[in-house]
Formats: structure tokens, sequence, C-alpha cells
């Protein structure tokens, strides 16, 4: 038998965790409850469900009701919703459903202290073409930026981009977040789909940044390469080269030894110097 994907394990989990609720007792209270404050004798249809809407949200009973299944889903650690849905709805199977279970599930969140509402309207249309939400940080208070055409926000033109973007360190970053039991692997992979989700971001908004380049020997070579130096005169070349390679007779190979030093010049740069900031 082959090894359960983390995810997997995790549904799985959950999953055990509704069956414990179907079992218990208070569910089925609950629905001879729900059902007396509807009226009805017998449980929703999928079509009636969504159709009666309006009917349940802006009663005060069916609400108290509500708060009730809250309080069930916390002890087994459901979402609300999936507790109303299993008391009310007939033939209900939370694993295809669109909606999330549990009451506390992972998330990818893009975060920002930025106030300029030019560049905040343009990240949360790109963050949620992506699938995240923009929260916006003042101090320990946090708040959820919301495109405001989202429900349609596949087919309308994306906003101006403001005249100037804060810079690259400091326009937001990636926050993800994971319940306690999640599993660690499956954690990893979020954390990977989201350092992608990030890149994404960025080349959107017009962003450019450093490539992740692997260990390099030239890295302890820099002061040697002279990578400092925004340019070099004349001849300097030449004294980087008899540096590398000593003073020998390296005139058969001066064309190639020279492209050689100002290529590893060029890495080096892109890789320890920080774009400036009227390039990002």
């Amino acid at each position: 038998m082959g090894k359960i994907p983390p995810e997997e394990r995790w549904k799985k989990h959950i999953m055990e965790r509704f069956t414990a609720l179907e079992q218990s007792r208070e569910l089925k209270k609950l629905r001879a409850e729900g059902l007396v404050i509807l009226k009805r004798k017998e449980l929703f249809t999928a079509e009636e469900w969504w159709q009666t809407f309006s009917q349940r949200a802006y009663s005060p009973q069916y609400r108290a009701w509500h708060e009730r299944c809250k309080t069930l889903g916390e002890r087994f650690g459901l979402a609300p919703w999936t507790v109303e849905m299993a008391c009310l709805l007939k033939g209900y199977r939370p694993e295809e459903q669109p909606h999330v279970m549990e009451a506390v599930w992972p998330k990818v969140r893009v975060v920002t202290e930025s106030t300029d509402p030019l560049f905040l309207t343009r990240l949360a249309y790109e963050a949620q073409r992506l699938g995240l939400y923009v929260v916006q940080c003042r101090g320990s208070v946090e708040t959820t930026c919301l495109y405001a055409h989202s429900a349609f926000i596949a087919d309308v033109e994306p906003p101006p981009m403001p005249p100037s973007k804060p810079p690259l360190h400091s326009a937001f970053k990636i926050r993800v977040e994971t319940p306690i039991m999640y599993p660690p692997e499956a954690a990893n992979n979020l954390q990977k789909e989201a350092g992608q989700l990030f890149k994404e971001l960025l080349r959107r908004l017009g962003y450019s940044f450093p490539q992740r380049l692997r260990n390099s020997r030239l890295v302890a070579m820099a002061d040697q390469l002279r990578v400092a130096d925004s340019q070099l005169r004349p001849g300097e070349i030449y004294d980087i080269i008899d540096a590398t390679y000593g003073e020998e007779d390296w005139s058969s190979k001066d064309r190639q030894r020279r492209s050689t030093t100002k290529v590893r010049r060029h890495r080096m740069k892109k890789r320890l110097i920080k774009p400036r900031e009227s390039e990002t």
C-alpha cells in the first residue's frame, strides 16, 4: 500500500471529525430544532437550500440557531456552515462541496502596509485573479482589501498602475497560515506554492527581482573580481585576469580570458548587488 499524500491525510482527518459529528446526539437535536424554526418536515434539496437563503438569513430565530451550530462545530473543529448543512441538507456530502469543512484551514494571504489607494486597488485586483486576498496592516489592526468588481474580475479591465510603486522590499509579503495539526509535508508544499504565487504577483505588478542562483565559488572571488566597481578603467580588466590566472603568458587565450572575466563579474553583480529602487 502506497504512502498517503499529506493533503489527503489531512482530508481524511477532517472526514473523521465529520463522521463523529454525524453520530452525535447534539446534531440530531439541532436538526429537529432547525426544521421547527423553518416550519419544515423534510430536509432541503440543494436547489431549495440556495433559493431560501434570504428567508433564513433574515430570521432572528434561525440566526440564533446558527450560533448553536457554530458552538457545536467548534467542539469538532468544523466550520458552522458544515454543521448547518449536515442538519438540514438532504444527501449532504461535504467532500463534494466547494466550501471548506474545517473551522480553521490553511490560508495564503498577501499582506501589505501600503496606504496608496491606487496601489492597493491594483494589488487587490491582481491578487484576487490568483485566488488570494490582500490584508492591509495598520499596526495591530488588519483589514481585508477587496477589489470592487471581484464578482466579475475575469471580465473587467485592470485598474491603472500607480505612478510610483512602493519599493520591492516593502511592497507586500506572503503569509502562510496552517492549523496546528496540518501535516508538515503539506505545509511545506503550501509554502512552495506560495513562493510561486509571490513571484507571479511581483511579475504582474511590474517588479523586477533577482532570480535564485545556486551556490557559486565565485562569491568568494567578489573582491578579486571587483564587483563593487560600477565600471573598470581601461586596462583594469587585465589586473583582474592576472590576479585570477597568475602572471603566465596567456596571450594566446587573451580573448577567452577577458570574456570569462566579464561574464563572471556580470553574474556576481546580478547576484550580490540589489536592484536600484528606480528599477523596481
